[in-house]
């Protein structure tokens, strides 16, 4: 399984910083994620639009989107996909700390379908796994200026992987969230 790493995004949130670099606890909140999905993937992606020489200093693929207005997540994915070598890749944002060391594993037991996706606190997480050949279809709602990823994600009717641990899912939207 090959891990693209959400961290290209305008961070509007937090007043424009890149959400990745954001230090909590004394480390970037990147470094945390990659912590976690270290020992999980065969490999990891990076999905970033500035900040790009820090990035690389991880040691991973860093891939920019192709288009330089930010249209979000899905231009993140779809220009990251091909650089992944595994048929199966697990999509996670660059601002969830907690994420847990099982999640590949869990998200894995679901493969009739060909995305399948975290749910917590009865939400789904925007936190999945998915087959390589839904990649035309994320080109298609970029194109047709589709850019909402949870839309996406729903229109494939993906299987819902409940999670109990509702703080796995934590993500900093706002410097208060970081305090």
């Amino acid at each position: 399984v090959s891990c693209i790493i959400l961290a290209g995004g305008e961070g509007r949130r937090v007043g424009g910083v890149d959400k990745g670099l954001i230090t909590y606890k004394n480390t970037p909140l990147i470094e945390h994620v990659l912590a976690s999905i270290k020992p999980q993937a065969d490999e990891i992606i990076i999905s970033a639009n500035r900040n790009i020489d820090t990035y690389e200093k991880y040691g991973y693929k860093v891939i920019s989107d192709t288009s330089d207005d930010y249209r979000g997540p899905l231009a993140g994915i779809t220009a990251a996909l091909p650089y992944c070598t595994n048929e199966w890749v697990l999509i996670v944002p660059c601002d969830m700390p907690f994420l847990p060391v099982y999640i590949i594993e869990k998200l894995s037991a679901e493969t009739e379908k060909y995305i399948s996706i975290a749910e917590s606190n009865k939400k789904m997480q925007l936190v999945f796994l998915m087959h390589k050949k839904l990649q035309a279809s994320i080109q298609q709602s970029l194109d047709n200026n589709q850019l909402r990823l949870m839309q996406w994600v729903k229109s494939h009717r993906p299987a819902v992987i409940s999670f109990t641990d509702d703080e796995a899912f934590n993500n900093f939207n706002s410097r208060d969230d970081i305090d």
